[in-house]
């Protein structure tokens, strides 16, 4: 039968809701031995049927390979996920993390950097920067001050024990990318429409996309979210992991 809020020819059973209809037959076996008609009660506010009061749907984009990578590369896609707020918050949800936060890649890889935010958070969730948004970013984290023996000795770049992102310069070595992308990653440049602090994102737009990039060394590096990673309530960090080609990253 269907289910509509309009006329339709398959009313018959009841299931035409209007006027808030109270029952709806499930047998009707009148006329065989019985005048006794079997219905349901339908707990139905017709007023509400239609309306939609929380939109939760989502759309993706799914693009065509660029010409200049090549059928057989493999492109490795870091995001961020969570939403606004601390762990009471954003439950059911979570908060701020990089997908994955440990990214493993071969030397020829790909890995396209991008995330999204939203404007539209609740006002009174925690956080950083103007109330009811959420923006993102990638900083190199500095090196470890006090090395230890035997510690550290994956020579990695940057020091997951630190909250403090390093400096950017020309010889900063992340991913092998160039000053010009490191500063997109930690700053953006395509702007928002806010105007607001800049040392807190606010002047950044939702959506950042760095576009694929391909891995040409090996070697670990470890960033952090300048304006989510919040010591000790929220933790936003994350590690890529690049091997020689051929190998599986430990």
């Amino acid at each position: 039968a269907v289910v509509s809020t309009q006329s339709t020819g398959d009313n018959d059973r009841g299931y035409q809701f209007r006027q808030n209809p109270q029952n709806v037959k499930v047998f009707n076996i009148q006329g065989q031995g019985s005048n006794v008609a079997l219905d349901l009660a339908l707990a139905l506010n017709t007023n509400q049927y239609g309306r939609t009061f929380e939109d939760r749907t989502h759309v993706f984009e799914i693009r065509e390979r660029p010409e200049s990578i090549p059928a057989d590369a493999k492109i490795h896609n870091l995001n961020v996920r969570g939403k606004r707020g601390n762990i009471v918050q954003t439950y059911p949800g979570v908060e701020y993390d990089y997908q994955p936060n440990r990214l493993e890649a071969e030397v020829g890889d790909y890995v396209h950097i991008q995330w999204t935010g939203a404007n539209s958070n609740p006002q009174n969730n925690a956080g950083q920067g103007r109330a009811g948004t959420d923006r993102n970013n990638i900083a190199l984290l500095r090196e470890i001050t006090y090395p230890k023996e035997g510690a550290w000795e994956d020579e990695a770049h940057g020091c997951f024990a630190c909250n403090y992102p390093g400096l950017i310069s020309n010889t900063t070595n992340l991913l092998g990318l160039s000053w010009e992308e490191q500063m997109m990653l930690a700053y953006h440049t395509n702007k928002g429409s806010f105007y607001g602090d800049v040392e807190e994102l606010d002047d950044t737009a939702t959506y950042f996309d760095l576009g694929p990039k391909r891995m040409t060394q090996a070697g670990i590096w470890r960033f952090m979210c300048t304006r989510n990673n919040n010591f000790t309530n929220r933790s936003q960090k994350g590690e890529i992991r690049v091997v020689p080609s051929g190998e599986t990253a430990a």
